[in-house]
């Protein structure tokens, strides 16, 4: 395919524009994390060479080639066919089910009636073992960040798992793979700085550090939104992928490096203590291979 950038898209960002002349050309919305994969592909190109910063601004006037492979680009999309299988299952009972979520898939139904969400995947999981599709939301991630999410699957869960949501009582283990600042930051330290005039602690320990990044793990104290990458940003961490708070390290991954790797709360019925772990996905884990 190849296009010239005009004069009104002078100054987006290279997976911006790549996104919205390939949904106009496939005659379907695609994803911007596609667009990006190809460009750190290398294959969007100009001038014969690969172009590799998703976030470019690009110039008016500029004539693109970009390669695409419609199988592939079809395959690689995250929501397609989305179905859980055993190895997601990471703890059910009658009361409860924790689930690994994938990056790149919302937690809950989005108003696109027709893209697949965890919810309605996790759904379509019990029937088909026959059991009753109740499911309520305690709990959300972020479209592109993986991990353990729970639920309640059964009412009688629901008002004390609520309340232990609200009352910071559930500990919340996260993993992210993040820029290595010019100072060498402390093995632990806490951040404690409001959110949206909000008060906001995380505490951060420095798990490996990498040749070309650090693997960190961290603790939000507090609930707000976007609270890890907003604080590990503020630290000079930011997370690799996070288009919205990394910075010039939004690019420097294929998605949001950031995982949530474990909770840990008292079984809303019986109190006995859970702990809920969820392995790092195999993007994750290349993408700490690539950094070692």
């Amino acid at each position: 395919m190849r296009l010239e950038v005009a004069g009104a898209e002078a100054g987006v960002r290279l997976e911006q524009l790549i996104a919205a002349r390939l949904s106009r050309k496939l005659e379907r919305a695609l994803p911007r994390s596609a667009a990006r994969r190809l460009v750190m592909a290398g294959a969007v190109r100009r001038g014969g060479l690969p172009l590799r910063r998703p976030g470019l601004p690009v110039e008016a006037g500029w004539v693109l080639e970009v390669l695409v492979d419609h199988a592939r680009l079809d395959s690689r999309r995250p929501d397609r066919d989305f179905a859980l299988g055993p190895s997601d299952i990471l703890y059910q009972d009658a009361a409860l089910l924790a689930v690994a979520k994938p990056a790149g898939v919302p937690t809950v139904p989005t108003a696109d009636a027709s893209r697949p969400s965890l919810v309605r995947a996790v759904q379509a999981w019990l029937v088909a073992r026959g059991e009753r599709p109740y499911l309520a939301v305690h709990q959300r991630l972020d479209r592109e960040t993986s991990g353990v999410v729970l639920f309640a699957r059964a009412p009688r869960a629901n008002a004390a798992l609520a309340a232990a949501f609200a009352q910071r009582r559930v500990e919340k283990t996260y993993i992210a793979l993040t820029a290595r600042p010019a100072q060498r930051p402390e093995d632990r330290f806490r951040m404690a700085s409001p959110i949206e005039g909000r008060a906001a602690v995380t505490d951060v320990a420095v798990v490996r550090r990498l040749r070309a990044g650090l693997l960190v793990e961290a603790r939000p104290r507090t609930g707000r939104k976007h609270q890890v990458r907003i604080h590990l940003a503020r630290a000079g961490l930011a997370i690799l992928g996070d288009e919205r708070h990394g910075g010039e390290y939004g690019s420097r991954a294929a998605r949001l490096m950031l995982h949530a790797q474990r909770l840990e709360l008292d079984h809303p019925i019986n109190a006995a203590r859970l702990s809920l772990d969820c392995p790092a996905p195999e993007d994750f884990r290349a993408a700490l291979a690539a950094l070692s």
